[in-house]
């Protein structure tokens, strides 16, 4: 008997670890295995797993952060971000609008964005064209006047299962698992933000 439920107890535990890496898939081969990378965009995290839909909480890992892309997965990548502990990004949410790999390509950039943030005449040879809000930007806060290019690097792409199309007006994004806010656009630039 004590053996019956021995084994019951390890095929229990196959079905969780099983169960827990359902989205994640198995190891794929990857150019982008072993390359470094910079971030899209602000990435918020609370536990080291985190998912597509990045919830506007917990630690903030900047935009323009130098990346290690450590394994890629069918619908996940596990990385290592400068001075952050190593993530695994769960691509869960937008798998029916877009393929992996290219949101793979949209958050892990080959060029720091950074380059054109930085406020214009803040620091001797800033680039030309920076953004007047990049402080609002480091600090994942949006503001109206802000480009839709903008409010990418500071709150990351809208989850694909509300926001198909970045032509939308209207991106939906989430605080955390229950609550969502809404940027609305005129043209390129923030009309408001419902909080």
């Amino acid at each position: 008997m004590e053996k019956v439920g021995r084994i019951a107890l390890l095929a229990l535990g196959v079905a969780l670890v099983s169960g827990c890496d359902r989205f994640a898939g198995p190891k794929v081969e990857s150019p982008l295995n072993g390359q470094y990378r910079y971030t899209c965009c602000n990435i918020r995290y609370e536990k080291p797993e985190i998912s597509d839909v990045n919830y506007t909480q917990g630690t903030l890992i900047p935009y323009g952060t130098r990346v290690q892309i450590l394994e890629v997965k069918k619908n996940s990548v596990r990385f290592q971000p400068d001075g952050q502990p190593e993530m695994t990004l769960v691509y869960r949410h937008g798998r029916k609008v877009y393929p992996f790999e290219t949101y793979l390509d949209r958050m892990f950039l080959v060029d720091d964005p950074r380059k054109n943030t930085v406020p214009v005449g803040k620091k001797k040879g800033a680039a030309k064209g920076g953004s007047k809000f990049a402080k609002q930007m480091e600090n994942g806060l949006v503001e109206p006047g802000m480009t839709k290019d903008e409010v990418l690097k500071t709150l990351g792409y809208p989850p694909a299962h509300r926001t198909a199309s970045l032509e939308s007006p209207v991106w939906t994004y989430w605080r955390n698992r229950w609550e969502t806010y809404v940027v609305y656009f005129d043209g390129d630039k923030v009309d408001r933000i419902s909080r």
